[in-house]
């Protein structure tokens, strides 16, 4: 390689090495922006379903309501509001991810997540990947004492304290399949180098460095809680049926419908669902029509000023780690290039003279 493609080879290096930095710096950016979002969340999410059952209750089915004891009345209003309670535990970046986490697994086995409709208490704990594999409401040990300032290749480690050592003691076997999962996820974690440099060793943590799978990762993240939102309405519906308020369950597959925009729904207030069924109802032989509660992120983000100037933050960073992808391309490919060139070069100068 001579002079001029020397210096061209370590400038792109450099650029890559700026690059990996900004990686970094948007990693901590965005981590930070989703918890800001979730306090947001965890602090309306109470308010924002009472307000949705009372929709129901008042607009959509005001006699059954009228028809319900005092004593059934605020049954329900505290079950509703421990369901919120168990959710709100649940809804913190780390649970989150690990939740997209069992979400792709459960997607790449072609295998239905789904809670069973006689366990609305189950909501926080979407079938997992094993029978012997649990989690509770306390924060995931997966993640120990997850610092977001301390994730970034080459950072120091955290000497450990007493209170890690249930976190480090050795996973049962269904834990090291979580385990495994987490290790896949954190492969892909270290920013893509030359072909002729090493990669670093990867840091145990959810998010990735480079541009477009961090990209990928937030995409997963913000499935994953709107599925828990999802989850948390199919138990409400299923205390409106238990309390007698509800007649009909709104099944899993149509709440996946209308999130989806591939069902016809009768306008409705925020986080309610109305939707009319091509069936009977015994009782009145009239069309079947199914009300419930539909907790939605789009809809949280409408009735939320913060919420959507947080979203508005992370589209911005979203668009600014498409641009650092872009530019990572353009400076691995420039580097390829002058490999290949010096490689060339070097097979030219180590041919032997040609014989006369």
């Amino acid at each position: 390689m001579n002079i001029n493609d020397s210096a061209a080879a370590s400038a792109a290096r450099d650029e890559l090495e700026g690059l990996e930095a900004l990686s970094d710096k948007a990693a901590k950016r965005l981590y930070s922006l989703l918890a800001d979002y979730l306090t947001v969340v965890r602090q309306q999410l109470q308010p924002l379903l009472l307000q949705a059952v009372f929709q129901v209750s008042t607009q959509q089915l005001p006699e059954a309501f009228n028809s319900l004891s005092e004593q059934q009345r605020q049954g329900l209003r505290q079950r509703l509001g421990e369901l919120c309670s168990r959710c709100s535990c649940l809804l913190t970046v780390e649970q989150l991810a690990q939740l997209a986490l069992r979400l792709e697994a459960m997607a790449a086995a072609d295998e239905p997540l789904e809670l069973d409709p006689e366990q609305p208490e189950a909501l926080a704990a979407e079938p997992l990947l094993e029978p012997g594999l649990s989690f509770s409401l306390e924060p995931p040990q997966l993640m120990g004492d997850f610092d977001p300032n301390q994730f970034c290749a080459g950072a120091e480690p955290r000497a450990p304290r007493a209170a890690d050592s249930e976190a480090d003691a050795e996973p049962a076997p269904g834990d090291e399949q979580a385990l495994d999962l987490l290790r896949q996820m954190v492969r892909g974690a270290v920013l893509a180098l030359p072909a002729n440099q090493p990669q670093q060793p990867a840091q145990a943590f959810p998010l990735p460095r480079e541009p477009r799978q961090l990209r990928d990762w937030f995409h997963r993240w913000d499935r994953a809680l709107q599925r828990r939102l999802r989850n948390l309405s199919h138990a409400v519906n299923v205390e409106l049926l238990r309390s007698g308020l509800c007649r009909s369950l709104v099944p899993l597959t149509l709440l996946d419908a209308a999130l989806s925009g591939q069902a016809e729904l009768q306008a409705a207030p925020p986080n309610v669902l109305s939707v009319v069924m091509p069936l009977l109802d015994p009782s009145t032989a009239e069309e079947l029509q199914l009300h419930g509660v539909l907790l939605r992120v789009a809809e949280f983000e409408h009735l939320r000023p913060d919420l959507r100037q947080i979203r508005s933050e992370l589209h911005r960073l979203e668009a600014t780690m498409l641009k650092m992808e872009r530019r990572i391309r353009h400076w691995q490919k420039r580097l390829a290039v002058l490999q290949a060139q010096s490689l060339w070069l070097e097979d030219n100068s180590n041919d032997p003279s040609p014989q006369h």
